[in-house]
């Protein structure tokens, strides 16, 4: 029962450490981000999305990247990655820190070579002398029938391909955390009101804060020259009746708060008005071209601006009221700063002023700061590959009838030997030099 278990495990282990599972898996992802780019995405195109036909928005065609499915061909990578990343640790680790003196003149690399004959004892001591000289780490060996060499320069380049394997899966780890633990959304309000963080449009996760979001003022700024400035949000974060931090926000200037970040997105032009019903003052901010509408409480007229002249001094709108479910307006007009206009006998209407209405992008990310150790990682593992490549020289020495004897010498080149080359050219100049 024992061994079969034994076999169950190893049978595991075999699918998982297969290049080719990785090579397939890596294929899978490639076809569903291409599938992604085809079909419009509920996060970036939510109406698109809409129109799709149900079979695929079932099957998650539409939000793909956060499809079960998809978490799992990803986990799948990760696991093959880690599996085949632990197979190759224990050579890795021989090859740089266990290395042993070649035996024989046939484990010497035939790829790049080359041989001396001299005197075995001021031979051997050019070659230490050269190569200690150029940063190798040398180890030696005795024999009856001469000695032998190993050597070894930038060991740590050894580790670039595995750092580089375990940066994706710090990578993919990362992008999980984002996905089910953080969240997305957006949200877009008039200065001088109060949103609820868990009532924003999120497009993906869950809103697990309770806090809120007060707007003081949203402006879009211009230079003295008629260039434009920047957007400017002015908020406050309102946590169980007390203001936490109160910051201006602006474009690639965020503000964070308890792992929320919130980013300015968008402006739209806006304008505050009180409406007076039966003495009730009540405070309104209207978008303009019929961004959000006010509807009178008890009535079943619509408010909405369609036009306004954003004037800093004396901004001008147009509006129009609806009835019910009525498509012409009932009343249209003009109104003025300062002016107070009657609607439809229900209530009064007075333009205070200019409003703006600021576009923030929400966002919670527990994966981010995994995301740049990953990149990190990445980076690492090809600076090490590709500009601090290991170089190994070995060589034997094999003693004459007299003192003389032959010393046959190579170097580890890998896949490309160009650079090997050259560094193994030197040292044999220099050994022969000496």
């Amino acid at each position: 029962m024992k061994e079969q278990g034994d076999g169950i495990v190893e049978d595991i282990w075999r699918f998982f450490s297969s290049m080719k599972l990785g090579l397939a898996l890596l294929g899978l992802i490639a076809l569903v981000a291409g599938v992604g780019t085809v079909f419009p995405q509920v996060n970036l195109e939510p109406e698109k999305a809409k129109t799709v036909a149900q079979i695929w928005q079932t099957l998650g065609f539409t939000q793909i990247y956060s499809t079960s499915w998809f978490r799992l061909l990803l986990g799948l990578l990760c696991i093959n990655l880690i599996v085949c990343s632990l197979q190759r640790f224990q050579g890795i680790y021989h090859r740089t820190f266990v290395l042993r003196p070649p035996e024989s003149v046939s484990t010497v690399p035939n790829k790049v070579k080359a041989k001396m004959v001299g005197d075995g004892e001021p031979l051997q001591k050019s070659v230490l002398d050269v190569l200690q000289r150029s940063g190798f780490k040398v180890t030696t060996k005795l024999s009856d029938k001469g000695w032998s060499f190993i050597a070894i320069k930038r060991r740590l380049g050894n580790w670039g391909s595995l750092i580089s394997h375990i940066s994706f899966v710090v990578l993919v780890i990362g992008a999980i955390l984002g996905v089910t633990m953080g969240f997305k959304g957006f949200f877009m309000t008039g200065a001088g009101t109060t949103i609820p963080i868990e009532s924003i449009n999120v497009s993906k996760g869950t809103v697990k804060q309770d806090f809120s979001v007060h707007i003081y003022s949203a402006e879009d700024r211009f230079l003295p020259n008629g260039e434009r400035d920047n957007w400017y949000t002015d908020m406050g974060i309102i946590e169980n009746g007390k203001e936490m931090i109160r910051e201006t926000i602006s474009v690639n200037h965020p503000l964070t708060y308890k792992g929320v970040t919130f980013y300015q997105s968008s402006f739209a032009n806006g304008v505050s008005l009180t409406v007076d019903i039966k003495d009730q003052k009540i405070p309104v901010v209207l978008q303009d071209h019929g961004g959000n509408y006010f509807q009178a409480p008890g009535t079943d007229l619509y408010l909405i601006v369609a036009a306004i002249k954003s004037d800093p001094q004396k901004p001008i709108i147009f509006y129009q009221v609806y009835k019910g479910k009525g498509v012409e307006p009932v009343q249209t007009g003009q109104l003025n700063a300062g002016q107070t206009i009657d609607v439809q006998g229900e209530y009064k209407l007075t333009l205070e002023g200019n409003a703006g209405f600021t576009g923030l992008q929400v966002k919670q990310d527990p994966g981010v700061m995994v995301v740049w150790l990953g990149c990190a990682l990445l980076l690492l593992g090809l600076l090490l590959s590709f500009y601090w490549r290991t170089i190994v020289v070995l060589g034997v020495f094999q003693s004459g009838p007299g003192a003389d004897g032959e010393l046959t010498i190579g170097a580890m080149a890998g896949k490309v030997a160009g650079g090997v080359q050259q560094e193994f050219d030197r040292l044999i100049r220099d050994i022969q030099a000496k």
